[in-house]
């Protein structure tokens, strides 16, 4: 180990539960997110915990190595670094996501980056994105369509 550098651990309390919000929010995976997620789980693991909308609690995070491991409440840091996978995927967010999870496998952290911007663009252009803030600040789930957003004067020349 090189002077100065830090070894970093992942840790969770017993209680500790996990989630992947982005589709939740009407987004595709973020963050790097589908690079990061299949290296350390698995291609395979990182779909299941991606696309079924599952919620993990710390057992399962650890046997997935996405925690080194768990300690009581009273040893827990602000510090400690969790993954989260508890969401019902929005229908034009889900898509995307197979293919960054696909593609980030063998790609650089820089290109999945720049792929997840792009499929961010197409999430922001529905109206999942807009119904999925709406349901957070009025602490409810959700209720996806798929649809595409409209602008005012598109709904004009539709009537």
């Amino acid at each position: 180990m090189e002077p100065g550098s830090r070894l970093r651990f992942r840790s969770a309390t017993p209680e500790s539960t996990f989630s992947q919000i982005f589709s939740k929010r009407g987004l595709s995976i973020d963050l790097g997110g589908s690079w990061l997620l299949p290296k350390l789980v698995g291609l395979q693991q990182a779909k299941r915990l991606a696309l079924l909308a599952e919620t993990i609690d710390a057992a399962e995070a650890f046997a997935l190595k996405l925690v080194t491991g768990w300690c009581p409440p009273r040893r827990s840091t602000p510090s400690s670094t969790t993954w989260a996978v508890d969401w019902q995927p929005a229908r034009r967010s889900r898509s995307p996501d197979k293919a960054l999870l696909n593609e980030g496998v063998d790609r650089t952290m820089r290109d999945a980056l720049a792929n997840e911007a792009r499929a961010q663009i197409g999430n922001f252009a529905t109206t999942d994105a807009a119904a999925a803030y709406a349901a957070f600040a009025e602490r409810r789930e959700p209720s996806f369509t798929g649809r595409w957003a409209l602008s005012k004067s598109d709904e004009e020349r539709s009537e």
